[in-house]
């Protein structure tokens, strides 16, 4: 097990185990970008979300209504106060198919767990690019992360993003991942190393903890966990901008403008000056 996540543990512990701080967003935003779902936004309240929270606010999955559901409170508790969270979220809904999907992934995460999830989505993107389409894994495991986290009967699927690309880098050089792309390799040799190191911990110290306490951990190294100060991936992640995500925080700008649709076309000008971007940059930010 790696020393770094045996320190981390011990901070965590000692400090009384703290939860993750809420992530905190802008009901204005969101509604003004997807104003089809103002309701269920206005119905959240203003308050921020933290995961025990958003996992109780998400309803089970049972058709395509509910899937778009806990869909949005992943966004919302991924994307936080980021501007444009709502239109990278209504980019992915605006497809005629995108509800189907979300069901479909939620359905075999549901039925036979979030690797199998997972694995679903590289299936069909291998089939057809166009599926879940500007949906990258990093983002993609937080919409399966609170489907697995609704059933106590199954194991919960962890998100997987850049942070833990570099925490893997860095303290488990050994157990190489590809988090720019939906590889089915990668999501298991995480999710496998998740569970050995919970065993090693309940072995170690005798406490019985879930392997999304794990993904905590890593998530929360170098807090001293005073205060709860921990915060979400998002806000780590923005210390390298890949062009997409970039040409994303002009076009959620741009939607304040007064002159949205001049904004709109001197910004697809200079994407297409810098352009093109192939997924693997584009889902870099996601």
């Amino acid at each position: 097990m790696p020393e770094a996540l045996i320190e981390t543990y011990k901070r965590w512990d000692r400090a009384g185990r703290p939860t993750q701080v809420a992530s905190t967003w802008n009901p204005e935003i969101w509604i003004r970008g997807l104003p089809e779902y103002a309701e269920f936004f206005e119905d959240l309240g203003s308050e921020g979300l933290d995961r025990v929270q958003a996992v109780e606010k998400s309803p089970e999955v049972v058709d395509e209504e509910t899937a778009v559901r806990v869909f949005l409170l992943a966004m919302l508790w991924g994307y936080g106060r980021a501007g444009y969270g709502p239109f990278r979220t209504k980019r992915i809904l605006d497809r005629p198919e995108a509800k189907a999907e979300l069901l479909e992934v939620a359905q075999v995460a549901q039925q036979e767990g979030g690797l199998a999830a997972f694995a679903r989505v590289a299936e069909r993107r291998q089939q057809s690019r166009e599926f879940l389409k500007w949906l990258g894994p990093a983002f993609g495991t937080k919409y399966i992360y609170f489907v697995t986290a609704k059933h106590p009967e199954l194991q919960p699927a962890p998100v997987m993003d850049a942070v833990v690309d570099r925490w893997f880098g860095t303290h488990a050089p050994g157990r190489r991942i590809v988090v720019n792309d939906w590889d089915t390799r990668s999501y298991q040799t995480f999710l496998d190393s998740l569970t050995e190191w919970a065993e090693a911990i309940d072995e170690n110290f005798g406490h019985d903890i879930r392997i999304d306490d794990v993904e905590y951990m890593i998530f929360a190294e170098g807090s001293r966990f005073e205060g709860n100060t921990w915060s979400e991936s998002w806000d780590a992640e923005q210390r390298e901008i890949p062009a997409p995500l970039l040409f994303d925080q002009l076009r959620a700008l741009a939607s304040a403008s007064s002159d949205e649709d001049r904004a709109e076309k001197l910004i697809e000008e200079l994407e297409d000056m810098f352009g093109p971007f192939d997924e693997s940059q584009e889902n870099a930010g996601s």
